[in-house]
């Protein structure tokens, strides 16, 4: 490596034993580390929700939207339910079906 009279050389030469060398290999493998570890806690999140979501078949695995679209109208449901202090049966008119008591009447 020489600095040749103010030239950008040494730069140019220290940035290229950085992405030639070892340690650049050593940086980008424990970034990929990293981001293996975020990706299976969000799975792991996401396997947690779907075990809290009722659906039929209960084996059926959703994918992730379809698990976040139905946790939304889960949590709004169990609000309902709470929020009208009536047995969910009655919560409903006739023309409703609310998949979630539908799928809790199948399964029990």
């Amino acid at each position: 490596m020489e600095f040749d009279n103010g030239s950008n050389d040494f730069q140019i030469q220290s940035n290229q034993l950085l992405s030639e060398g070892p340690l650049k290999k050593r940086i980008r493998s424990g970034a990929n580390a990293r981001e293996r570890d975020r990706t299976q806690s969000v799975n792991s999140a996401f396997d947690v929700l779907r075990a809290m979501i009722p659906i039929d078949p209960p084996d059926r695995k959703l994918s992730k939207i379809e698990t976040l679209q139905l946790a939304t109208k889960y949590i709004s449901h169990l609000s309902q339910i709470l929020n009208s202090g009536e047995d969910s049966e009655q919560a409903h008119s006739f023309y409703d079906v609310c998949i979630f008591c539908l799928t809790n009447k199948i399964n029990s």
